[in-house]
C-alpha cells in the first residue's frame, strides 16, 4: 500500500514562492481542489511561521536575534539595517522590513542576516545586497573545496557502489551492515544519542503495509550548523546513508525535511538527487526532498512526521514511537544528516576502521560546529574524544588571547560548562560526567567579562519564541521564565528568583510532553548552579 499526503503544506509553499503571501482566495480554491475543508488549510498555513497572510513588502531582511549573533554585534546589526532599510525606501520608494527571526543556522557569520535566500555576514553586507538586482535562482553555493575523512570515495564515479552492494548482498549483508553499525557503536547525532543499529533493527523488525525513511535536515538550535556543511559537501553520503537505511528496513522513500532557510543547500542536495535517484531506482526507493515551512519545533521527530503528513507541527506523545509507527502510522526510520553521512562511512570501510578514527578512547568521527567568542567559527571534522581545548584551538582561540569563561558543549539544549572543564574530550559519555551533554555537536565559546545571566536569558527567550504552545508547562513555564529572567536583568527581581527558576526547570523537565520544554531552562539554571551572576536581587 502506498501513501500519499494531500499536499497541502507543498501547495503552500508553491503559492508563497509565487505571490510572497498566502491570498485567501487562493486558501479556498486550493481546498476545493484538494477536496479539504477550508479550516483543514487555515489550520496548517496559521502554524508556521514562514507563512505570511499580508502582502510583503518588496524586500525583506531576515535577522537573527539568537546566542551566536546576539554575542557577535547582533543588536548594533539590527539598528543599522533598520535605519539602512529607512534610507533606502526613502531613497527609491521601495519598501523593506527588517525582521527578527529565530536562529538561520549561520552562526559562523554571526550576525546573520539573509536578504531572500541569500546568507550575509553583517549590516553593511546585507544592506549592500539590497541595492544589487535580486540574485533570484541563479545564485548559487559556493563550497571551498576541502576533503573529509568521512568521505570513502575518492572520485564521483565511485559514489554509491556501497549501497549498489548491500542491495546485491540480500539479507546477509543488511544483517552485516547492522551488526557493522552494532559493532562501531555508532549513535544519532541529532542531540538523543540513540543507538542506531537498535533504531535501525526496530524498523527492520516492525510490521507495516509500507516503510518510510526520513532524513531530519531541519537543523535550528542556537549554536548548530554542522548539517548544513555535510548537506552542501557531502550531499552523495546523505543520499546514501539514506538508501542504505532504505534497504536494511524495506522502506520505498526516502524523504529529506530540510528547513527552508537552507535554500542554497536545498539547491546543492536537489543537484545530487539527479545522480543519486538514478542508482535509487535500481533499488525501488524514491527519494524526495520536504522544504519545512518552518519552526524548531520540526526538529522534534514526531512534530516533523505531523509536518510531513500536512498537519500542524505538534509533536505526539509517546509511545507508540516512530520506529513503529511513525510516517502514516507505519514503521519509520529517522536520522539525523551527521548520522546517516556516518552510517554510508561504516558501511563502505567497517566497524573496525571507524573505531581507530577516534583518539582517548573514544571511536570514530565528529562533525562540530564552533562559534561564539572564537577567531574563525565554522565546521570541524574531528576525531571523537578531541577535547574541547583542542577544539577551541582549531577555531583560532577566543580573540585577543581572552580566557575562556564557559562552554556550551552541544548547543542551546546542553548546560553550560566552567573553564575547568576545558579538557574534557568531546564523546556522549565524557560530556556526561562532566555535567553537561554532545548535543547536537555544537560548541559555543564564552569569553571572560560575558555577561553570563544576559546569554542565558537569551537561550531561554529562544525556547520561549519557539515552543509550539501544545502542552501547558512549556507554554506557560518559558513565558514565566523569560519574565522572571528581565526582571533580573532590569534589577527588580526579587531575592527569590533563582529557586524560582530551578522550581520552574524541574516542573517543565518533569511534564512538558517534548524534550523543548524538558531542556529550556537547563542552559539558565547551569549558569545559577556554576557560575552565579552577580547582579542585585531585591530583597522582599
Amino acid at each position: 500500500m502506498r501513501y500519499r499526503p494531500p499536499s497541502i503544506i507543498q501547495r503552500l509553499n508553491a503559492l508563497q514562492a509565487e505571490h510572497g503571501w498566502l491570498r485567501h482566495d487562493d486558501l479556498v480554491a486550493l481546498a476545493r481542489e484538494l477536496g479539504v475543508p477550508l479550516h483543514r488549510i487555515e489550520g496548517v498555513a496559521s502554524f508556521y511561521p514562514h507563512y505570511r497572510r499580508t502582502p510583503p513588502a518588496a524586500q525583506r531582511l531576515d535577522v537573527c536575534r539568537d546566542l551566536a549573533c546576539a554575542m557577535r554585534g547582533g543588536a548594533d546589526s539590527l539598528v543599522q539595517l533598520r535605519a539602512g532599510a529607512a534610507a533606502h525606501e526613502a531613497a527609491t520608494g521601495e519598501r523593506v522590513e527588517v525582521c527578527e527571526v529565530s536562529c538561520l543556522g549561520r552562526c559562523d557569520q554571526a550576525p546573520a542576516v539573509l536578504v531572500g535566500h541569500d546568507p550575509y555576514s553583517g549590516a553593511a553586507a546585507a544592506l549592500a545586497a539590497l541595492r544589487r538586482p535580486p540574485a533570484h535562482d541563479d545564485h548559487s553555493l559556493e563550497v571551498a573545496a576541502r576533503s573529509y575523512r568521512v568521505d570513502p570515495y575518492a572520485r564521483p564515479g565511485e559514489r554509491y557502489a556501497t549501497v549498489r552492494a548491500l542491495a546485491a548482498g540480500g539479507v546477509a549483508a543488511a544483517e552485516a551492515l547492522l551488526a557493522e553499525l552494532k559493532e562501531a557503536g555508532l549513535r544519532g547525532m541529532g542531540g538523543a544519542g540513540f543507538p542506531t543499529a537498535l533504531k535501525w533493527r526496530t524498523v527492520r523488525d516492525a510490521a507495516g503495509d509500507e516503510k518510510f525513511v526520513v532524513c531530519n535536515a531541519d537543523e535550528s538550535e542556537p549554536g548548530t550548523f554542522k548539517d548544513r556543511e555535510l548537506l552542501a559537501s557531502l550531499p552523495h553520503l546523505v543520499w546514501e546513508g539514506m538508501m542504505l537505511g532504505a534497504v536494511v528496513v524495506g522502506a520505498r522513500r526516502a524523504i529529506v525535511y530540510l528547513r527552508h532557510e537552507y535554500e542554497l543547500e536545498r539547491r546543492a542536495l536537489a543537484r545530487e538527487q539527479e545522480v543519486a535517484a538514478r542508482v535509487a531506482a535500481e533499488l525501488g526507493v524514491e527519494l524526495e526532498i520536504f522544504v519545512s515551512p518552518g519552526g524548531y519545533i520540526m526538529g522534534e521527530e514526531t512534530a516533523l512526521l505531523e509536518a510531513l503528513e500536512d498537519r500542524r507541527g505538534e509533536p505526539r506523545n509517546k509511545p507508540p514511537y516512530p520506529g513503529v509507527a511513525g510516517l502514516f502510522g507505519q514503521p519509520t526510520l529517522i536520522n539525523n544528516v551527521e548520522t546517516l553521512t556516518m552510517a554510508a562511512a561504516i558501511a563502505a570501510r567497517g566497524a573496525a576502521w571507524w573505531k581507530a578514527q577516534g583518539v582517548r578512547g573514544c571511536a570514530g568521527l565528529k562533525f562540530v560546529s564552533v562559534s561564539g567568542d572564537v577567531v574563525r567559527p565554522g565546521v570541524h571534522e574531528v576525531a571523537t574524544g578531541t577535547t574541547i581545548a583542542e577544539l577551541v584551538a582549531l577555531a583560532g582561540g577566543v580573540p585577543g588571547g581572552v580566557a575562556v569563561q564557559a562552554v556550551m558543549p552541544g548547543g542551546a539544549s546542553t548546560a553550560f560548562l566552567t573553564a575547568d572543564k576545558m579538557d574534557t574530550p568531546l564523546d556522549f559519555e565524557h560530556l556526561r560526567r562532566a555535567g553537561s551533554s554532545l548535543g547536537s555537536g555544537a560548541v559555543v565559546v564564552v569569553a571572560e567579562a560575558r555577561d553570563m545571566l544576559e546569554l542565558g536569558a537569551n537561550v531561554t527567550r529562544f525556547f520561549r519564541n519557539e515552543s509550539c504552545g501544545k502542552c501547558v508547562p512549556c507554554r506557560v513555564g518559558t513565558e514565566k521564565a523569560v519574565a522572571l529572567l528581565d526582571e533580573w536583568l532590569a534589577g527588580h527581581a526579587p531575592e527569590d528568583t533563582p529557586e524560582l527558576l530551578r522550581q520552574l526547570d524541574r516542573t517543565l523537565g518533569q511534564t512538558s510532553i517534548c524534550g523543548l520544554g524538558q531542556v529550556a531552562l537547563l542552559p539558565v539554571v547551569s549558569i545559577l548552579d556554576r557560575l552565579p551572576p552577580t547582579r542585585p536581587l531585591r530583597r522582599s
